[in-house]
């Protein structure tokens, strides 16, 4: 499968990432050599969880409060004159009853559009992000992201991952429902109960990671950042006093080092703890459930130190969107999508031949129909062409009968990574649409954001033929073409290793549905590979 387009122009992108504690925004400049500059970086802590997972809802104080910033992202990248912005949010709006609710106020109050990613899909992008700051590794890596709403544990080399965890906690999160009256000193008690809690919550992904032989870890996000700077300057101090050269670097936060971190910490009030050294003010009142975090882990995987990167979500974003842009500068490795695809169609003991081939067909048909200005559909919709075709006939696994109609179930309710909500839509639709006319007498047809209703209808119509081009799972039909005559008919030029009476017999029953679409009458024009037509039987 081709990516798609390559953009010829310099052009900028916004990036912004809204999480449970802070949102941020990164300014890029792509070069049309597929490079990246980095033009501004902006962060403002909005505290959108605060009070909203106990509750399992967003607060209309929190909303308003994060609304007003992102207000302020927008003007700016407006000022940057971007012609992109890729907003995303995390575990706040994820876990929310009215997380859709804001999204839609978002839009409404700043026409940005974000997209709301599954936990898994954060800790993939993480990965991305934070392994592009690292030399390469054989050895196997824990890569830790403590956010405010979540937790990120990824088990990955240098080739790709091979495990990944979204965990339900947070340093908001754990502060709310453990600190929420509490403003002063945390005794050992209160810390040990919290770590009791963390290891239950992390118990089974922990139970996971066992199996792997990990060789580092490595803790991205701001928590972790913030306590390695509390450690380094608490070690500078005790430097200072005892007249002994400190060693400790803000790179690296060791274990015992993020004991002393802990044990200052706890011994104040909030107050208190704003003056600690090294501390960021502003996020005194949930490092220490955020310390705790990271403490359990490290005990519970019996790591000395970590590694602590400045990389986060944003970059992973930026590298994901790099790898899809220009895919040719990803090397051999199979495009994140492909990798979700493919497990599970192999799960569900798809025929690959078969898929392969009708998905062949469909990427053929839509860029002859597209040459010949049949259709002007972005790449992207011909990147979800071609994975719709391979898993259009997954629901087999679960009965052949209305498989179609399984087949929209396994990819609406799989977690498909490296895709967005209205992608898993559109895809599960065009599958479900190969066996059925996607018009309004469809109920499912009438459930589809109007958004994506034409190119559903489009998509799925490349599909239906592609399918009927193979309908003996034979492979006969080696070619097929939207092309124009000398005076301006459409045909449909058919190639085959042999005779296909049967494909031409099932294509032909798509006349009146290419009509529908492209408003046009069609001819068929089968022949063999040599050129000669294809005569109507077998020879």
């Amino acid at each position: 499968m081709s990516g798609g387009l390559i953009p010829s122009a310099e052009r900028n992108i916004g990036i912004i990432d809204l999480g449970s504690n802070s949102v941020r925004l990164l300014l890029v400049r792509i070069h049309p050599d597929g490079s990246a500059t980095i033009l501004n970086q902006v962060k403002h802590m909005v505290r959108l969880g605060e009070g909203g997972f106990l509750r399992n809802r967003l607060q209309e104080e929190t909303m308003t409060r994060t609304i007003a910033v992102l207000r302020g992202l927008a003007e700016m990248c407006a000022v940057y004159n971007t012609s992109e912005t890729i907003a995303i949010a995390t575990a706040a709006v994820r876990d929310a009853v009215n997380g859709q609710e804001f999204i839609h106020r978002v839009q409404e109050k700043t026409g940005l559009s974000f997209t709301v990613v599954s936990g898994r899909e954060e800790a993939r992008l993480i990965y991305l992000g934070v392994s592009s700051g690292l030399e390469p590794s054989d050895g196997l890596r824990l890569y830790i992201d403590i956010g405010g709403g979540s937790t990120e544990l990824i088990v990955a080399d240098s080739s790709g991952h091979k495990n990944l965890d979204s965990l339900k906690l947070g340093c908001v999160r754990l502060t709310n429902l453990f600190f929420e009256e509490n403003k002063g000193p945390v005794s050992a008690y209160s810390y040990a109960a919290l770590q009791r809690y963390i290891r239950n919550e992390a118990l089974h992904s922990f139970q996971r990671i066992a199996g792997f032989e990990i060789a580092e870890a490595v803790a991205s996000s701001g928590t972790a950042q913030n306590l390695a700077e509390i450690a380094a300057a608490l070690a500078q101090e005790e430097a200072a006093r005892t007249g002994r050269p400190c060693t400790v670097s803000k790179q690296v936060l060791s274990y015992d080092g993020l004991r002393r971190a802990v044990k200052a910490l706890c011994a104040r009030d909030l107050e208190g703890r704003r003056s600690v050294p090294g501390i960021n003010p502003n996020r005194a009142d949930v490092i220490i459930a955020g310390a705790a975090i990271l403490q359990t882990i490290m005990e519970e995987q019996g790591f000395e130190s970590v590694t602590i990167s400045n990389r986060n979500l944003q970059n992973g974003i930026l590298a994901d969107y790099l790898m899809r842009t220009y895919p040719q500068k990803a090397g051999t490795v199979r495009p994140a999508r492909e990798e979700s695809v493919l497990p599970l169609a192999r799960f569900c003991r798809f025929e690959e031949t078969h898929s392969r081939h009708v998905a062949g067909l469909a990427l053929e048909l839509f860029d002859s129909a597209k040459a010949i200005g049949l259709h002007d559909a972005p790449p992207v919709s011909r990147e979800l062409l071609y994975y719709a075709a391979l898993l259009h006939d997954i629901g087999i696994f679960i009965s052949f009968a209305n498989h179609h109609a399984h087949t929209h179930y396994l990819i609406r309710n799989t977690e498909l990574l490296g895709f967005t909500e209205r992608e898993i839509e559109l895809m599960a639709a065009v599958a479900f649409f190969h066996r059925k006319r996607a018009s309004k007498k469809m109920p499912l047809f009438l459930e589809l954001d109007e958004s994506i209703r034409e190119e559903v209808r489009l998509l799925s119509l490349f599909l239906t033929l592609a399918e009927r081009l193979d309908e003996s799972h034979r492979q006969i039909v080696k070619s097929a073409r939207f092309e124009r005559t000398p005076n301006g008919d459409l045909e449909l030029r058919l190639v085959g290793s042999g005779p296909f009476p049967i494909e031409l017999e099932e294509v032909r029953r798509s006349g009146k549905l290419i009509k529908k679409v492209f408003r046009a009458h069609l001819e068929f024009r089968p022949c063999l590979e040599d050129g000669r037509a294809m005569p109507e039987r077998d020879e």
